[in-house]
C-alpha cells in the first residue's frame, strides 16, 4: 500500500485537496469518471449545484450497474447446476 499523501482534485470550477493512499493511476481514473459525469451537466451552473447533480448522475450510473450485475448473477446461477 502506498503512503498517504495530499492530492489536488479538480471538480468543476474548484480544486479540492484530499489525503489518500491511492496511486496516481487510480486517482486519474476517479478524476476522469467525476469529470465525465460533471461534464454532462453543463457549464452555466454554480459549484454547489454542479456537485449535487454530479453526485446524482454518479448514483444513477451506480444503480444501473448494480441492476446489470444482479441480472448477470441470476443468469449465471441459472447456467450453473
Amino acid at each position: 500500500m502506498a503512503e498517504r499523501r495530499e492530492v489536488c482534485i479538480p471538480i468543476g470550477k474548484r480544486t479540492y485537496t484530499i489525503q489518500t493512499d491511492l496511486g496516481d493511476d487510480a486517482i486519474g481514473r476517479i478524476v476522469g469518471i467525476v469529470n465525465e459525469a460533471g461534464g454532462t451537466i453543463g457549464e452555466d451552473i454554480d459549484q454547489n449545484n454542479l456537485l449535487m447533480l454530479t453526485c446524482l448522475h454518479l448514483a444513477y450510473n451506480l444503480e444501473k450497474i448494480s441492476r446489470l450485475l444482479e441480472s448477470l448473477d441470476r443468469k449465471l446461477k441459472d447456467l450453473v447446476p
